[in-house]
C-alpha cells in the first residue's frame, strides 16, 4: 500500500516542504486490535484498516491523506483515509486508517463521489459487436455529458463516445476505459479489464461438399476447434429454414423426393460451452437417378394374336416418364402397346424409359411366337 501526505517526517517535528509518499504492509485486524486493545477507543476491524514498515508512517498533519493499493489493471485505488495512531513509526503501533470499504462508509463517500463507470454484457464473444452503456455518477446537478471510450488498450479514449458505445474484440483478456466529463468541471474515468470468449471455427464439409443421387442419402460429416479448447456442440440445419432442427456431429442428407440434378445448401453450426457459435455451408450436389422399369415377365404367344405390352416404371426424382418400345423392328411409344407378331419365331422387345433430365432405363422381355 502507498501513502502520501505533507505532514511531519518525525514524531512532533514540523510539515514536510515536499510532498512525502512511501510504502507500508498492511497489517492483519488482529495485530492491530492487539496493539490498541488498551486504548481508548480502540480499533474497530468493521471500520478501521491498519498499515505499518518499519521507519515508515504516516504523522501528524497527514490526517485525511490516502492509503492507497494496485487494482488489477495496476492503477491506485483508494480504500483507507489516514486516522489516528500511537506515536509516528512506532514499531508497536501501526497506522490506523478509515476503512472505505466498510458497507455505510463506502455508501456515504459513493454518493458524493464523482466516479465513471460502465455495464458490459454478461458474455463477450470474439468477432461480434458488444455494446457497453456507461452508469457514471456526479452528485451536483448537471451530472456528467460527455463519455469518450477506449477500446484497444492504448490509453486514448477515442474508440468511441456517448453513452453506450459498440465494439468487436479478438479473443482473449481486453481492456476497456471509459472517460467521463462535464465542460469546465470534473473528469472521471475507468478501466476495467473483460474476458473475450473465443468463438469456436465450423467446417461442414470439405471443398467439393458431397454428391449423392436422387432417391439416396449421404453422410454429413462435421469439423470444429475452440481456442481454450471447451466442450463443442454440433447442429445442422438441413431444409434452409434457419433452424437447427438436427443435432450431431454426423447426420444423413436424404435426397428422398429431390429432383437432380440440383443442389442444396446445408449450414452446420458449431457452439462452445460458453454460448460461442460459428457456422459453415456446405453443398450437397444431388445428381439425376436413371428410373426404374419392369416390362414384365417372358411369354408364349400365337402368331396373328394382339398381345398387349405394359411397363411399370418409377422415378426417384418424379419426373415425368416416356417409355419407347422396339418390337421385331418397329418402334412405339407408351406405357402400355399392342403388337400383331406375323411371323413365329423367337423375339426380344425392349422398352426404353427415359426422365426428363436425359437419364435412362432399358428393360427387355422375351417372346416365343408359335404357329397356331
Amino acid at each position: 500500500a502507498r501513502i502520501i501526505g505533507w505532514g511531519a517526517t518525525a514524531e512532533g517535528g514540523p510539515p514536510a516542504n515536499l510532498l512525502q509518499e512511501a510504502d507500508v504492509r498492511i497489517v492483519g485486524d488482529a495485530r492491530c486490535q492487539s496493539a490498541y486493545e488498551l486504548n481508548a477507543p480502540a480499533m474497530d476491524p468493521g471500520t478501521m484498516v491498519c498499515a505499518a514498515e518499519p521507519g515508515r508512517d504516516t504523522c501528524q498533519g497527514d490526517s485525511g491523506g490516502p492509503l492507497m493499493v494496485r487494482d488489477s489493471l495496476g492503477a491506485w485505488a483508494l480504500v483507507g483515509v489516514t486516522s489516528w495512531g500511537q506515536g509516528c513509526a512506532s514499531p508497536e503501533f501501526p497506522g490506523v486508517y478509515t476503512r472505505l470499504g466498510a458497507p455505510g462508509l463506502n455508501d456515504w463517500v459513493m454518493q458524493r463521489h464523482p466516479r465513471a463507470a460502465f455495464n458490459a454484457p454478461p458474455v463477450i464473444h470474439s468477432g461480434l459487436p458488444a455494446t457497453f452503456t456507461q452508469q457514471s455518477f456526479h452528485p451536483d446537478p448537471g451530472h456528467f455529458t460527455t463519455f469518450n471510450w477506449d477500446f484497444d488498450g492504448d490509453g486514448q479514449y477515442d474508440d468511441g463516445s456517448g453513452s453506450s458505445a459498440v465494439f468487436s474484440f479478438p479473443a482473449g483478456a481486453q481492456t476497456v476505459g471509459l472517460e467521463a466529463s462535464r465542460p469546465g468541471g470534473d473528469r472521471a474515468n475507468i478501466r476495467r479489464r473483460i474476458a473475450v470468449n473465443g468463438r469456436p471455427t465450423a467446417v461442414a464439409g470439405g471443398p467439393n461438399g458431397y454428391s449423392v443421387r436422387e432417391g439416396g442419402s449421404v453422410l454429413l460429416t462435421a469439423s470444429g476447434a475452440d481456442p481454450e479448447g471447451q466442450t463443442l456442440s454440433y447442429s445442422w440445419d438441413l431444409d434452409r429454414n434457419g433452424a437447427f432442427e438436427v443435432s450431431g456431429q454426423t447426420t444423413s442428407f436424404s435426397a428422398l423426393h429431390l429432383d437432380g440434378p440440383t443442389t442444396r445448401a446445408v449450414v452446420l453450426r458449431v457452439c462452445d460451452s460458453a454460448g460461442g457459435c460459428a457456422t459453415s455451408s456446405a453443398t450437397a450436389r444431388v445428381r439425376n437417378a436413371p428410373p426404374r422399369a419392369n416390362a414384365g415377365r417372358d411369354r408364349r404367344v400365337k402368331r396373328g394374336r394382339r398381345v398387349r405390352f405394359f411397363v411399370r416404371a418409377s422415378d426417384p426424382g418424379r419426373d415425368r416418364l416416356k417409355a419407347t418400345w422396339r418390337i421385331a423392328g418397329h418402334t412405339k411409344r407408351g406405357s402400355r402397346v399392342i403388337h400383331v407378331f406375323k411371323r413365329p419365331g423367337p423375339y426380344v422387345v425392349r422398352v426404353t424409359v427415359t426422365d426428363g433430365d436425359g437419364g435412362s432405363t432399358t428393360d427387355r422381355v422375351r417372346v416365343r411366337v408359335a404357329r397356331r
